[in-house]
């Protein structure tokens, strides 16, 4: 029985200390830069030589959800889910005229994140996860192991500047391990 009398007295003074804090609660938002989807390919036969990667940069856009929490007067930790799209075709060609071409649809992401919070209107923070991305492809080479769907882990760094309590405006990179890296800028909105 105290232990819910703890909680029931204890909650209240959590509730009014996030609404308080700033960079907490749930937001949703928007975001826009550049997208580059990569591609690493062995040699095929066997000859000994190295694998190389294929690039290609483009516009892209997506948007977000998440949470974040205050765990300390400066310290936040959340979790966030995304879905993008855009960048270029990836075109790998060979002799012959023959290619790859992985043309991205979508990616999405899934990631916790943690950071510091500098004065009162600005947030720091680095992010890992799950991710990924969905491509149309075009394999008239014949190159085995691609798939139209790709995921792996997710790493990234950022920073928001809040414009008001409600409003920010965040400088956002992440990389999903041998699929993307991004580089946009996101309009987070607070509720």
């Amino acid at each position: 029985m105290t232990m819910f009398a703890v909680a029931a007295a204890w909650m209240p003074a959590v509730a009014m200390a996030q609404a308080e804090a700033p960079f907490t609660g749930t937001y949703v938002g928007v975001e826009a830069g550049a997208l580059e989807h990569h591609i690493y390919l062995e040699p095929q036969g066997g000859n000994g030589t190295a694998g190389r990667y294929y690039r290609a940069w483009g516009a892209g856009g997506g948007v977000f959800v998440g949470h974040d929490i205050a765990v300390g007067e400066h310290l936040r930790i959340g979790g966030e889910a995304g879905v993008t799209a855009g960048g270029g075709d990836n075109v790998v060609r060979f002799a012959g005229g023959s290619e790859l071409r992985l043309a991205p649809r979508y990616g999405y992401r899934v990631s916790l994140h943690g950071g510091a919070v500098i004065g009162s209107a600005l947030f720091v923070y680095a992010s890992g996860g799950y991710g990924g991305n969905r491509y149309r492809i075009r394999n008239t080479a014949g190159v085995t192991g691609v798939s139209e769907w790709g995921g792996s882990f997710e790493v990234g760094a950022g920073v928001e500047y809040r414009i008001s309590p409600r409003l920010g405006i965040r400088v956002d990179y992440k990389h999903v391990d041998n699929q993307t890296h991004q580089f946009f800028v996101g309009v987070p909105v607070r509720f």
